[in-house]
């Protein structure tokens, strides 16, 4: 029974158990990445790299409005069907998209340096980091359409290796080269991000030489369409994790700013958990989708629930008890924002109850439905953001991101429930309850 047990774990959550785990690299590139910004500049350095770099990453989401998504989608409902011939047309679609509105982009960023240094921040210094950091979008953007569709080619493992920790992984290797500055930095930021798109490229050309050419290509796949429900989720993301900075930026000190950022890369260990289980069953959403297995699609759900918990909870205790000593690693100034910390694991625990939930609506075509969702939740975002961080500074804005996360847990959560007949606690109660009564049938 023991043995049977054990075998069933293996074959439903094995993959994704591997695929998370080499995930892992990610925070030792990543977090080595903040480490060396957080040790090699003064505060007030760090201060102003992260208003940039939050804008930067904040823009070029912008240069993409969910078409990376809509590739992994589209491909991988294509391929389902056993046609290789769209999915390749979907890819070759969404990449020239892609491109085009990011150049278009990087130019707007660059011509806007200017007014946004003097005019909207106050701080006419960092006009020419924005104009540096504004070099980047078009790399970058780059690594996350051919992530998408290493996706929708089920390339999963590869896939998070593009998205997630190859650009960080080169950041630091040429970062402890010199010392750094906030401009220096912002340049290395556009030097890895242009490395790992040549990474990228090959990788994916590597996996089309296996993909055949199967089925007929009916017609261009609307991936703006398609993309702007997605892309609503990523705009929410985007401003979760990107305007804090900017706007505490320009209502508060470069001082709160380094705070901020520092507690936000800390807590963002369990967003890596969380996010890492959702992007694994994102394409999978999909197939289940279009070909009508509900079944599959209600344990896939509950999978994706199970799995957020039992990796996201040790971190998430570790934090909530010792969040001074893990932020002292940093440097001894970063301890002051143990209770941030502590604020914005609050808004964690709500994304880890409803993981997958986001990604379920879009993927298996409620798009409105997520639509709807997440503009409530920007809506919370953008009223609470500006309000708090003017009121408490860095604890404000910590305040403003986990009331977001929360309200949005709970509409993603009764959203599913109206769309796909389930929430995603739901899907796991089921999943368990069905494991346990299968048990008792087979013990009896």
């Amino acid at each position: 029974m023991l043995r049977k047990r054990l075998f069933d774990i293996r074959a439903a959550y094995g993959p994704t158990i591997l695929a998370t785990g080499l995930r892992m690299i990610d925070l030792p590139c990543r977090y080595g990445m903040h480490v060396l910004i957080a040790l090699k500049m003064p505060i007030s350095e760090v201060g102003a790299f992260y208003i940039v770099f939050g804008l930067v990453t904040l823009a070029a989401g912008f240069g993409r409005l969910g078409v990376d998504r809509a590739v992994t989608r589209e491909m991988a409902r294509e391929l389902a069907q056993g046609n290789s011939a769209a999915a390749r047309a979907v890819m070759w679609r969404g990449m020239a998209l892609e491109m085009g509105m990011s150049v278009l982009l990087a130019a707007v960023v660059a011509a806007l340096a200017w007014p946004l240094g003097h005019w909207v921040l106050g701080k006419p210094e960092l006009t020419r980091l924005i104009v540096i950091g504004a070099a980047s979008i078009v790399p970058l953007n780059l690594t996350v359409v051919i992530a998408g569709a290493l996706a929708g080619l089920d390339r999963l493992t590869l896939s998070q290796t593009v998205y997630t920790w190859l650009w960080p992984a080169i950041f630091c290797a040429l970062a402890l080269m010199e010392p750094m500055s906030a401009a220096s930095g912002l340049a290395v930021f556009a030097i890895s991000t242009a490395l790992a798109g040549l990474v990228a490229v090959v990788l994916l050309a590597a996996c089309l030489t296996r993909l055949g050419k199967a089925g007929v290509v009916s017609g261009p796949a609307p991936l703006f369409a398609i993309g702007f429900s997605l892309f609503s989720l990523e705009l929410v993301q985007l401003g979760i994790s990107s305007a804090p900075p900017f706007v505490l930026g320009a209502l508060a000190t470069t001082g709160d700013v380094a705070l901020y950022a520092v507690a936000w890369r800390v807590v963002l260990v369990v967003n890596l958990f969380i996010s890492s289980v959702a992007f694994r069953s994102a394409p999978r959403f999909a197939r289940l989708q279009v070909l009508g297995d509900s079944a599959a699609l209600l344990d896939e759900a509950g999978r994706c629930v199970a799995l957020a918990v039992g990796l996201a909870i040790v971190p998430m205790a570790a934090m909530a008890l010792w969040p001074g000593w893990i932020l002292g690693l940093f440097g001894h100034s970063y301890a002051a924002a143990a209770g941030l910390l502590r604020l914005l694991l609050i808004g964690q625990v709500a994304a880890m109850l409803t993981a997958g939930g986001s990604e379920l609506l879009g993927m298996a075509g409620h798009g409105k439905a997520l639509l709807r969702v997440n503009t409530r939740a920007l809506v919370v975002l953008l009223v609470a953001l500006p309000l708090f961080s003017h009121l408490w500074g860095a604890r404000g804005g910590g305040a403003a991101v986990s009331l977001t996360m929360v309200a949005m847990a709970g509409w993603v959560a009764l959203a599913t429930r109206r769309s796909c007949g389930f929430m995603p606690l739901e899907a796991l109660y089921r999943q368990v309850a069905g494991s346990a009564r299968r048990e008792i049938r087979a013990a009896a």
